[in-house]
């Protein structure tokens, strides 16, 4: 109760990129996954083995993480019943006294991110613009925004002025098409088995940097970090990863600088369970609208992930 959160919507992030989620993919390969730091952060955490996507879109990913709402023939933004009030996570920890921002390197009012937070209570919006601003336009990628690594730098600083308890929520960008990499991540990254795979292997060294810069500060020993990516890639190279449900299994874990949360959960899981899982472990007591279940609270209902795939209704289980 009481602690800070930071989510990381990560974009593109397949479960087959790390080797601790897909073992079986790396088997008899030399290359052992592309996400060496994030593998050796989720065995510290409480590590969704089975995390889905409930969306193959980003702009479906923020109301199930935030809002535990999923989008299915259609994405919610962009239905007339996104209009009507909501009580997204933003809004119950602002309600608590939490300050709230959003964080995202691409322009501001991009693919309608920005619109969408203020509607959930998020108070502070930092984009592209707020960065040059400050940091001149020199770490612009030439595609969608400001590299990550850069912005984390900045989401960093930002977060250390704010005032706690907050919630900060950063969307990112690097790893999306037409995957680039910073030039001086070039040559001393995995050629990857997919044009994808190199962006992945960028973003891990990139969220250790963060790590690196900021856990000596103060806010960051009592924080929740979660993170969740938006979809699966568009570039997926094993059998398993394209066909269902290894199109929509992705990477998403809980971590907690001080070892209070760990764990293993290989029930299947959705982006639409974070929202009540956390305000589970935080203690929240009062009525909330969610179609996801509290992983640790809500042991009775069936773990059960449903989505809206090819023109039909999928759901997995355990067992099928």
């Amino acid at each position: 109760e009481g602690r800070n959160v930071v989510i990381f919507v990560m974009e593109s992030f397949s479960a087959e990129h790390s080797a601790l989620l897909r073992p079986d993919l790396y088997e008899d390969k030399a290359e052992k996954g592309y996400t060496p730091f994030f593998d050796s952060l989720m065995r510290q955490s409480y590590t969704f083995y089975n995390m889905y996507a409930n969306g193959r879109r980003s702009i479906q990913a923020l109301p199930a993480v935030w809002a535990s709402i999923p989008s299915y023939k259609n994405p919610f933004v962009l239905m007339p019943q996104a209009m009507a009030e909501t009580r997204a996570l933003p809004a119950i920890l602002k309600d608590k006294g939490y300050r709230t921002m959003f964080f995202c390197g691409s322009d501001h009012g991009s693919m309608g991110f920005g619109a969408f937070a203020r509607t959930t209570g998020m108070e502070h919006l930092y984009s592209r613009q707020d960065y040059e601003k400050v940091h001149g336009k020199d770490d612009f990628d030439g595609y969608w925004g400001i590299w990550d690594h850069r912005f984390f730098d900045y989401m960093g600083y930002e977060v250390g002025q704010m005032k706690e308890p907050f919630l900060a929520s950063i969307f990112t960008i690097s790893s999306h098409h037409p995957f680039v990499v910073p030039a001086e991540w070039q040559g001393r990254l995995p050629e990857g088995k997919t044009p994808m795979q190199p962006c992945a292997a960028y973003f891990d060294d990139a969220v250790r940097g963060f790590f690196d810069a900021n856990r000596d500060k103060e806010w960051f020993s009592r924080t929740i970090f979660v993170f969740v990516a938006d979809h699966v890639s568009c570039e997926r190279y094993a059998p398993q990863t394209n066909c269902s449900p290894g199109d929509f299994h992705v990477i998403g874990f809980i971590y907690t600088p001080d070892g209070s949360l760990r764990g293993e959960v290989t029930e299947p899981v959705s982006q639409i369970d974070l929202m009540p899982t956390l305000l589970g472990v935080m203690g929240y007591d009062k009525p909330y609208f969610a179609y996801g279940r509290d992983v640790f609270g809500e042991r009775e209902r069936l773990p059960i992930v449903v989505v809206y795939d090819n023109g039909a209704y999928k759901a997995f289980d355990e067992q099928y």
